[in-house]
């Protein structure tokens, strides 16, 4: 009974400490789907393109800015961490680790774009859609292209 009550205890401390820590849902921001991040585009929050400079240029998110995912930390010192920012890549793995850079610098409502540019369903500009191949594969399926090289 005694270790019932102390679990009951601990586990809503950790509730309260969680709550104050993160806040209301959402505000330190997270992965996001598409119509979420139009959602915050409309709210005004700054959209970074982490692919590189070629894959930008072949399609982005209007309005997006293009800072390739390696030189991230470097351009971000620049910037206002209490500002949220949302991050994209093609498919989401680099944005990622451009969150968890950004994080750790000490912004403080950091988005990522869960499934890339191959999941918006928003306007493209400077092309289509750069992770998705206009020719179906074999198969019939669209091919999926990502190159990421550090330099």
């Amino acid at each position: 009974m005694i270790r019932t009550k102390w679990l009951v205890v601990a586990v809503a401390a950790a509730l309260v400490v969680g709550a104050v820590v993160l806040g209301p849902s959402g505000s330190r921001g997270g992965v996001v789907d598409s119509a979420d991040l139009q959602s915050l585009i409309a709210d005004g929050v700054r959209v970074v393109d982490v692919r590189t400079v070629g894959e930008f240029d072949s399609g982005h998110i209007p309005g997006a800015e293009n800072v390739p995912v390696n030189e991230l930390a470097g351009a971000a010192v620049a910037w206002d961490p209490a500002e949220p920012v949302a991050l994209y890549c093609a498919t989401g793995s680099r944005s990622a680790e451009g969150a968890g850079t950004l994080r750790s610098m000490g912004f403080a409502i950091v988005y990522d774009l869960g499934a890339g540019i191959a999941g918006w369903t928003g306007e493209v500009e400077g092309g289509t859609s750069a992770a998705v191949a206009a020719e179906p594969s074999a198969g019939g399926l669209p091919v999926m292209y990502e190159f990421y090289t550090e330099w």
